[in-house]
């Protein structure tokens, strides 16, 4: 693929592969949670909302360097982007990424707890394996013939638009 091409799935990818896991820093370790992630990539940033409790938002505004991991087992597909991150008091964002099961966590997107992460992606990286059932006939006709079959596509980006 391309670097076009690579950029281009990363962004389908990520879009589709929700939720995600999110990795800040901490401290010289790093923390990792799943969030639902709101891929914009009109707007170049990817959008995770959080009230004010817990970590992450100390740990993004101690070190803004962030990833967030997609993935997809049953297709093979993996994603990672790496970007910096943001913490705004926004409830407009807030609203226009905004979506109903959000009310189990936030009650409303006009929540004074309530903000806007936004990630803006940097790098990235990503592993496109077709679905297992393509993998498994592959691995199969594999072992038959003698062969050696590339499994998942890796590809890198060192700038993601």
């Amino acid at each position: 693929m391309t670097d076009p091409d690579v950029t281009d799935r990363i962004w389908a990818m990520a879009d589709k592969l929700d939720p995600c896991m999110f990795v800040t820093r901490d401290g010289d370790g790093q923390r990792v949670r799943p969030v639902y992630a709101r891929v914009r990539r009109d707007e170049g940033a990817i959008y995770i909302l959080s009230d004010i409790q817990g970590c992450k938002l100390d740990q993004i505004q101690a070190n803004p360097n962030v990833s967030l991991a997609f993935s997809d087992e049953r297709a093979n597909d993996y994603v990672v982007i790496n970007g910096t991150a943001e913490v705004r008091h926004d409830p407009e964002k807030a609203r226009d990424v905004w979506r109903f099961s959000d009310e189990t966590f936030f009650k409303s997107p006009d929540n004074p707890d309530l903000r806007v992460i936004a990630v803006t992606p940097v790098a990235a990286e990503l592993w496109d394996g077709s679905n297992l059932l393509i993998t498994g006939a592959k691995m199969l006709a594999d072992r038959l013939v003698g062969t050696k079959s590339e499994l998942v596509q890796n590809a890198k980006v060192d700038r993601l638009d």
